[in-house]
C-alpha cells in the first residue's frame, strides 16, 4: 500500500458567509457536489490578528504567534523604531510538512514535540503558493513561495524547479498597483494568475507526494477592490465576480477529482482560507487616535516610527496591535513597568468607547496578550490587540491627518468567518481554530505508523 495522502486547498480570504450563499445560487456546483459527498462546511476563527502572514503561518506550524514568532508583516526594532519585514527565515517554529518530512531544520516547537516521535519516516509533500514561505528553503519534497514572494529564483526549493515555472510563465502575484489606475485589466490578470496557478498544480501533482498543498491567493486581491460586488447584482463588476468564483470552483472540483482519480479511499482532502471578508466603509487610523486621545506623540522629522517621540504611552502597529512604551525597551520609552496596569485598564476603556458618527462602535473585542498568546516570544506580543465591527479597516500608520479616511479598497479581513471544509468524521466540538488544523492532518499520518 502506497500509504495515506492529504490534499489541501487554500483560498485566501474566502468567507464562510460567501461560500454558503453562492453554493445556494448554483455559483459553485463542484463545491456542492463535494459537500453532498460527505462534507461539511465550517465556519472557522482566524488567526489573531487575521493577518494572511499571522494566519497562514499558524496554519503550517500549528502554533500561536508567541510560538512561531510572526505577528504581522512588520515588526518594530525597539532599538531605533526602524522597521523590518518578517519572511520565512523569521518563523521560529517548523511546519507541519517539515515535521512530516522528519527535518525541522533545528526548529521545535510543542507541535513538533508531540508528532515527531510518531513517524518512523519521512513524508514527501508539495507546497504551491502559501503566503509567508519566502524565501524558499530545503524540505522534504518542493515549495515554491506564495506571497510576498519578490524573486522568482529565491521563491522555489528545489532551485532547479524556477526554470520550469519561468518557461512556463507562472505568475507569482498581481501587481495590486493596477487595481487603483485599472479596474478591467487588473480582472484580467487575475483571471490570467489563476490560469497560471491551475497549471502549476496540474504540473506538480504529477510527481510523486504524500502531502499536497496547493494555495490560491488571487481571491484575496479580488476582494479587496471587489468585494463590494459579491452580492450586489447591479454594481458593474458584479457579473465577473461570480465568473471569478465559477472559475475557483472549477479549479477546485479539478483538484478534488484528480486526487479522488489517483488515491480513492485513501486520500483526506480539505479546503481552507486564512481569514473571512466583510464589505469596508473606512480606513481607522489608529496612530492618530491615540494621538488625539494623547497617548501618542511625533516629531515632525524622521520616517515613519522614527518619528516617536518624548511622552509617548502608548502606539500601533497594524492593524491594531497596540504596544506600550516602556522606558527599559525603547529609546525614548518612559512607561515604568508599575503604570502598565492603569494604562492598559484607560486603552481598553478608550478604544471600547470608540464611535463612528451614528455612535455605533468600532471596536468588537479587544485582548491582553496574555489572553491569547502563549510562548517564549510572548514578548514580541502587542500588550493589547483589538479586533474591528465589520465595515472598519483598522490602520497603524503614522502621521495620518484624520482617525477616519476613506479607502481605495471595497472590502477589508475579519477574524470570525473564514471557510474550513472537511469530511463529516473530521469534524469538531466547537468552532474550529485555524491553529488546530496542523495537528488535524499529522494524526491522520500517524494512524499507519502506530
Amino acid at each position: 500500500m502506497e500509504g495515506k495522502k492529504v490534499l489541501v486547498v487554500g483560498i485566501d480570504g474566502v468567507p464562510y458567509t460567501l461560500v454558503g450563499e453562492y453554493v445556494e445560487r448554483g455559483y459553485m456546483p463542484h463545491l456542492k457536489a463535494i459537500l453532498e459527498e460527505g462534507y461539511r462546511l465550517h465556519q472557522m476563527d482566524a488567526s489573531l490578528p487575521d493577518i494572511s502572514s499571522v494566519s497562514w503561518t499558524t496554519f503550517l506550524t500549528g502554533v500561536n504567534p508567541a510560538e512561531h514568532s510572526i505577528y504581522g508583516f512588520i515588526h518594530l526594532d525597539r532599538r531605533d523604531y526602524s522597521l523590518r519585514f518578517p519572511n520565512s527565515g523569521n518563523v521560529m517554529a517548523p511546519t507541519f510538512f517539515q515535521i512530516l518530512g522528519l527535518d525541522t531544520a533545528g526548529k521545535s516547537s510543542s507541535l513538533a514535540n508531540k508528532y515527531l516521535p510518531r513517524f518512523k519516516g519521512p513524508r514527501t509533500s508539495i507546497v504551491v503558493n502559501v503566503p509567508h514561505t519566502y524565501p524558499a528553503y530545503p524540505m522534504n519534497g518542493v515549495l515554491v513561495s506564495g506571497f510576498v514572494a519578490l524573486d522568482l529564483a529565491r521563491a522555489v526549493y528545489p532551485p532547479v524547479l524556477a526554470s520550469t515555472l519561468k518557461r512556463m510563465g507562472y505568475v507569482i502575484d498581481v501587481d495590486p498597483s493596477k487595481g487603483h489606475r485599472d479596474r478591467a485589466g487588473f480582472l484580467e490578470d487575475l483571471f490570467h494568475a489563476l490560469d497560471k496557478r491551475r497549471e502549476a498544480f496540474d504540473l506538480f501533482f504529477k510527481g510523486k507526494w504524500d502531502l499536497f498543498v496547493a494555495c490560491i491567493t488571487e481571491t484575496d486581491r479580488l476582494h479587496h477592490f471587489f468585494f463590494d460586488a459579491a452580492l450586489d447584482e447591479a454594481h458593474p463588476y458584479h457579473g465577473a465576480f461570480v465568473d471569478f468564483y465559477k472559475k475557483l470552483d472549477d479549479l477546485v472540483g479539478h483538484l478534488y477529482d484528480m486526487f479522488l482519480e489517483r488515491y480513492g479511499g485513501q486520500g483526506f482532502f480539505m479546503i481552507l482560507s486564512d481569514h473571512g471578508f466583510a464589505t469596508l466603509r473606512k480606513e481607522v487610523n489608529i496612530n492618530r487616535f491615540l494621538e488625539e486621545a494623547g497617548f501618542l506623540k511625533l516629531k515632525e522629522e524622521g520616517e515613519r516610527y522614527e518619528r516617536i517621540a518624548s511622552g509617548t504611552k502608548a502606539f500601533a502597529l497594524d492593524p491594531c496591535r497596540v504596544y506600550l512604551h516602556y522606558k527599559d525597551q525603547y529609546p525614548l520609552g518612559e512607561v515604568e513597568e508599575g503604570e502598565a496596569e492603569s494604562l492598559l485598564e484607560e486603552l481598553t476603556d478608550l478604544f471600547r468607547n470608540m464611535r463612528n458618527d451614528d455612535g455605533s462602535p468600532i471596536i468588537r473585542a479587544i485582548y491582553r496578550k496574555e489572553e491569547i498568546y502563549q510562548g517564549p516570544f510572548l514578548d514580541d506580543a502587542p500588550d493589547l490587540l483589538c479586533l474591528p465591527v465589520d465595515g472598519y479597516d483598522l490602520k497603524g500608520r503614522i502621521g495620518a491627518g484624520t482617525v477616519f479616511a476613506d479607502s481605495v479598497f471595497a472590502g477589508m479581513h475579519n477574524q470570525y468567518d473564514a471557510v474550513l471544509i472537511l469530511p463529516e468524521e473530521k469534524g469538531f466540538g466547537d468552532k474550529p481554530q485555524i491553529g488546530d488544523l496542523a495537528g488535524l492532518l499529522l494524526d491522520h499520518f500517524c494512524g499507519e505508523d502506530l
